[in-house]
């Protein structure tokens, strides 16, 4: 049976017929009371039919999406952190992201990553020690390669260095010296991570509302910057894309945060098209909210599923699933090692049974979505030029 004759069992049904049924189900009730109202006036109707689109819907890629499981990992003992760490390679993360709150000499640097296979996973840093001093981690893994007999350029991963949002004064000859640098040595390696601005971040307040139609917006403005002040610099835009990342606080409204991820990755092909540079799909970390979750540890357990499955359907390239006991750990009946492998197993169910990573924009062609996406999209637009 081909396609159109599968099809052919379901006659089209016009959107004039659907409101007629629709009305009739409602009992008259007007279908306007039954819209979600967002902030800043935009208002998300709960029904949408192929009529309301000119063109027919299309993915956003064309190739599926195969994110990377990651795990945070808080360095306060870099012995503790290492044991961690390599707990959550044999538990099946992909990649690492250490957070260093202070800088690491050589010796506490090699300690952290023993027995780590360098080449073989993606090796993330954040915290304070980054937004201070970036260019220690890429020394420091820069020395420890060659210790390994390894080239550099063979290291994949990200720094989580933000300057613009923090500082009022950039030393832009710094970083683009770093970019230079990174280019040669660690042409796999993300430098600049475009971070979700803190007044978007709130989870259960108003800020929740905020977040859809200004982060996306200011994260723009941000990256922007940087592709004007580091081009100046003589560095191409198509290099300085290539070493973003933008970072992703990700809620519990399930659709909401699918079109969000999704209006991104619309927003940013705008940005690089009126720069002339080539297209490419930016690269987006995702955690999660941490105000999402709730006392009650279990309901988290079951939130932390929708919530990835909002990330991983989005679009996102890295995504760390919170523990269910994040902040809560003193009221857990189990040990913390059980609550990582558990938002580890998450990510493996939505790989290793869901297949989601073998699909190409999973979301596209919704037509909710495709509508919320849009709407999304242009409020961030108007954010962004504002």
């Amino acid at each position: 049976m081909t396609n159109n004759d599968l099809f052919s069992e379901f006659p089209p049904v016009s959107k004039t017929d659907w409101l007629r049924q629709i009305a009739k189900d409602l009992k008259d009730k007007p279908l306007e009371d039954l819209n979600w109202q967002l902030p800043k006036g935009l208002v998300v109707s709960p029904f949408v039919h192929a009529d309301d689109f000119e063109t027919p819907l299309t993915p956003l890629l064309d190739q599926p999406n195969t994110w990377e499981i990651c795990e945070d990992i808080v360095v306060s003992d870099p012995v503790g952190a290492n044991r961690q760490a390599l707990e959550a390679l044999e538990g099946g993360a992909e990649g690492l992201c250490f957070w260093l709150e202070k800088p690491l000499e050589a010796a506490d640097f090699g300690q952290l990553l023993d027995g780590i296979h360098l080449d073989f996973i993606g090796l993330h840093f954040s915290g304070q020690a980054i937004l201070e001093n970036p260019g220690m981690v890429l020394g420091h893994l820069e020395n420890l390669a060659r210790q390994r007999g390894l080239s550099s350029t063979q290291l994949r991963g990200s720094l989580a260095y933000d300057p613009v949002p923090i500082s009022k004064i950039v030393d832009w000859r710094y970083l683009a010296d770093l970019l230079e640098y990174a280019r040669e040595k660690f042409p796999q390696f993300k430098i600049i991570q475009v971070s979700i601005p803190e007044r978007c971040s709130g989870a259960d307040s108003a800020h929740e509302a905020i977040s859809p139609e200004l982060s996306s917006g200011v994260q723009l403005r941000n990256a922007n910057i940087y592709l004007q002040k580091l081009s100046e610099r003589g560095i191409p835009v198509q290099d300085i894309a290539n070493a973003m990342q933008f970072s992703v606080l990700v809620g519990k409204s399930y659709f909401l945060e699918i079109a969000r991820l999704r209006a991104l990755k619309l927003l940013w092909f705008n940005v690089l098209k009126a720069w002339n540079a080539p297209l490419q799909s930016p690269t987006i970390v995702a955690h999660f909210q941490p105000e999402a979750y709730s006392t009650d540890l279990y309901t988290n357990m079951i939130r932390a599923t929708t919530m990835a499955m909002s990330a991983v359907l989005g679009g996102t390239s890295r995504l760390t699933v919170l523990p269910y006991d994040a902040g809560r750990e003193t009221q857990a009946a189990y040990p913390q090692a059980f609550s990582r492998r558990i938002a580890r197993n998450v990510q493996h169910l939505m790989k290793m049974e869901s297949a989601l990573d073998e699909v190409a924009d999973p979301a596209a062609g919704s037509y909710y979505i495709e509508t919320l996406t849009r709407q999304l999209a242009e409020r961030a637009w108007e954010e962004f030029q504002g």
